[in-house]
């Protein structure tokens, strides 16, 4: 499994949010593939003070042209001041790469 796949995480506070986001990412060709998890339960720090937040999981999967773009345009669409925006290169299939460069073009 050479060939390299894009994982680009985030979440969101509502179904809602993570499906505009989604669909958004995938009508524009940033993403081939969106899948969401949750609820969760996710416990941060912010400004001080200890958090707990019902969120929804994104997992965006693009290839490595789209990378930077889908990572700019998730810090300009997204609802959060400071969001949780984590990408990381993974292998894959041949085909599974072959089929996120078509769909990402």
């Amino acid at each position: 499994m050479n060939p390299v796949c894009i994982v680009i995480q985030t979440s969101v506070s509502s179904m809602q949010e993570a499906r505009n986001l989604a669909k958004a990412a995938l009508s524009s060709r940033l993403a081939a593939c969106v899948q969401i998890l949750g609820p969760g339960l996710s416990m941060y720090r912010w400004r001080s003070s200890l958090e707990e937040t019902e969120e929804y999981y994104l997992s965006f999967k693009t290839s490595a042209r789209k990378q930077e773009a889908l990572m700019n345009w998730l810090i300009g669409q997204h609802p959060y001041d400071t969001p949780e925006i984590i990408c990381r290169e993974c292998g894959a299939s041949s085909d599974y790469a072959d089929w996120l460069r078509l769909e990402t073009t």
